[in-house]
C-alpha cells in the first residue's frame, strides 16, 4: 500500500491489513489452472464465422483476468504479495471450466474498462458494479452479489448520516460508483484515492473525515482496525456485482454466467466471501 502518510500511521493499517494491502501495481500475477473442459456449445463460431474468443483462450491456454486489488475482501495482495480474493477464486473456476490456467493483471480500477476493450486481458473481476454506463462499453455477467454503499468513519466519530458529511473531507476510491455519488448526490468534491485500503488510511490519519466505500471493503477494513475504524451501517444506496467481457463476446460470457449461477446456488460464494472476509479482518 502506498505511504501516503508518516510512517507510524501506515505502520498501523499494515499491522491490521498484512495479507490485504495493495497498491494496483501493473505486473501480472499467474496461478494454475485445473484442466476441467468447457462447457459444450461454448466454444462454437463468433457472429463473424471466425474464431471464438473462448476458442482463442483455449488455444493459447490462458484466461487473462484484470482486476484492482485493495478492495478487500474481493481482492487484496495475499502475503505471497499476489492477487487474492473472493474474485481471483471465482475467475480461477472460469479458467477451470475453460481448462485453461488463470493470469491476473492487477492496475488501478480507472483503466479496467479500456483494458479490456483495447484486449489485454478477457475478462473483468473487481468489485465492479454494473451500471448502465459501463453497460454501454463492456458486457456485464449475471450479478453474484449485492452491494451497497456505507460510511467508513473514525472511531467515536460524529458522523451518523450522509447529511453530516456537508464541509467535511471525504475519500473515495476514484472512477467508482462511490466517487460518483458523492459529486452527483452529495455535490462534494471528494478525495480521490486509488484503492478502498488508501481511503482507510486517509480517515486514520485524520486527511478526511469520512470515506464512501461498498459495503463489505468498509466492514473488513474496520473489523481489521477495530480502534480506529467503524463503520455507519445505513445504505446509501443498492447495487448490483459483476464481471465484466467485452462487447460481443457471448461465448465468453455463456461459461462466465454459468460458473457464476452454480457458484451462487451451491454456496461457494457466501464461503468465499466469509473465507477472504475473515483472513483479511485477522491478517
Amino acid at each position: 500500500m502506498k505511504k501516503i502518510l508518516a510512517f507510524a500511521m501506515a505502520a498501523v493499517l499494515m499491522l491490521g491489513l498484512a495479507a490485504c494491502g495493495g497498491s494496483g501495481a501493473s505486473a501480472p500475477a499467474s496461478s494454475a489452472a485445473g484442466s476441467a473442459s468447457a462447457s459444450s456449445g461454448a466454444s462454437g463460431q463468433d457472429s463473424a464465422g471466425g474464431t471464438s474468443v473462448v476458442e482463442e483462450i483455449q488455444e493459447k491456454g490462458v484466461l487473462t483476468m484484470m482486476t484492482a486489488t485493495g478492495f478487500p475482501p474481493f481482492e487484496y495482495l495475499g502475503e505471497d504479495g499476489k492477487p487474492a480474493g473472493v474474485d481471483i477464486d471465482l475467475a480461477q473456476l472460469v479458467a477451470d471450466e475453460l481448462g485453461v490456467e488463470l493470469e491476473v493483471l492487477d492496475m488501478d480500477f480507472n483503466l479496467l474498462i479500456e483494458s479490456l476493450k483495447s484486449g489485454k486481458g478477457q475478462l473483468i473481476a473487481a468489485g465492479m458494479t454494473a451500471t448502465s454506463e459501463r453497460a454501454e462499453q463492456i458486457d456485464f455477467s449475471i450479478t453474484y452479489t449485492l452491494n451497497g454503499l456505507i460510511l467508513l468513519v473514525p472511531k467515536g466519530s460524529d458522523i451518523k448520516t450522509a447529511d453530516d458529511l456537508a464541509g467535511k473531507n471525504i475519500a473515495v476510491q476514484e472512477s467508482t460508483t462511490a466517487h460518483i455519488y458523492a459529486q452527483e448526490e452529495l455535490g462534494i468534491e471528494p478525495l480521490a484515492f486509488k484503492n478502498a485500503n488508501e481511503c482507510a488510511t486517509a480517515v486514520m490519519g485524520g486527511k478526511a473525515d469520512a470515506a464512501i466505500l461498498d459495503k463489505v471493503p468498509a466492514q473488513t477494513l474496520a473489523m481489521a482496525n477495530p480502534d480506529a475504524l467503524e463503520t455507519v451501517e445505513q445504505l446509501l444506496t443498492e447495487e448490483e456485482m459483476a464481471m465484466g467481457v467485452a462487447k460481443g463476446n457471448e461465448d465468453l460470457l455463456e461459461v462466465v454466467n454459468s460458473v457464476l449461477q452454480k457458484a451462487m446456488d451451491d454456496g461457494t460464494v457466501e464461503s468465499l466471501t466469509d473465507k477472504h472476509l475473515k483472513i483479511c479482518a485477522e491478517g
